[in-house]
């Protein structure tokens, strides 16, 4: 039984963590501020959110993030502008049609 609530608190803890603003829980944004440093929160929150449905898209969302995370480290952007990209990514992902074509645009502009 204690096995059983153990697992059961383990898995709010990390699907809290991956998740959206819930309940008060905090964004990727709010736990770690500095973009390049949620990188795997962002990973996390992305399969989370739709894990059916958003597995095929992982490899290249996740291409994006490094991307966006490059262009931080190699100072062309900052923190402030990169996590408007990612939130404008993450609208036109939600609207899109063809998600993987709208990925692939993303990630070309990007990298």
């Amino acid at each position: 039984m204690k096995s059983k609530i153990c697992s059961l608190l383990l898995i709010f803890f990390l699907t809290s963590c991956a998740s959206g603003n819930k309940f008060g829980e905090k964004t990727c944004k709010d736990i770690h501020g500095q973009f390049t440093k949620s990188v795997k929160c962002l990973e996390l929150k992305f399969i989370s959110l739709n894990p059916k449905k958003n597995e095929e898209y992982k490899d290249t969302y996740d291409l994006i993030l490094k991307a966006i995370a490059d262009q931080v480290y190699e100072s062309r952007i900052d923190n402030v502008q990169a996590w408007l990209i990612y939130d404008d990514m993450i609208l036109g992902y939600k609207n899109s049609k063809d998600k993987q074509e709208y990925l692939n645009k993303v990630l070309s502009k990007y990298s």
